[in-house]
């Protein structure tokens, strides 16, 4: 899945455009309906707006105890790249270069790296 950017703050209606131009069009690219979906308890991610959009879509959603980062996989990929992108002191005197920054670090995750985030999640459900 590529990376999207999101302008201003975001709000339920805003989390929704993005489901539906980037989340769904990614997964009926990967397959179909066999998947589950994990968001935090973050008030647009469970506002009754979102939960009514992703109910029409028949998207499953993952439970998970609040407070549980851990629990995350995508925690520990922010956690990687933040230390890539700040390494040796960098910092950042527009959006464009700090974006740019953030695309390199996704882009260059190493395949293992995620793999071994994602066998880890399947051990801890």
């Amino acid at each position: 899945m590529g990376l999207v950017f999101l302008d201003g703050r975001q709000n339920s209606h805003k989390y929704i455009e993005t489901l539906e131009n980037h989340l769904m069009p990614f997964a009926e690219n990967i397959g179909g309906r066999n998947w589950l979906y994990q968001h935090d308890d973050a008030p647009i991610h469970i506002s009754n707006a979102t939960k009514n959009y992703l109910n029409s879509k028949n998207v499953t959603v993952l439970e998970w105890p609040l407070m549980s980062p851990d629990l995350n996989p995508i925690e520990n990929v922010w956690g990687i790249m933040s230390r890539k992108i700040y390494e040796n002191g960098g910092q950042f005197y527009s959006v464009n270069a700090l974006k740019t920054a953030i695309e390199s670090a996704w882009y260059n995750l190493e395949p293992e790296i995620l793999q071994t985030l994602i066998m880890s999640m399947k051990k801890g459900v």
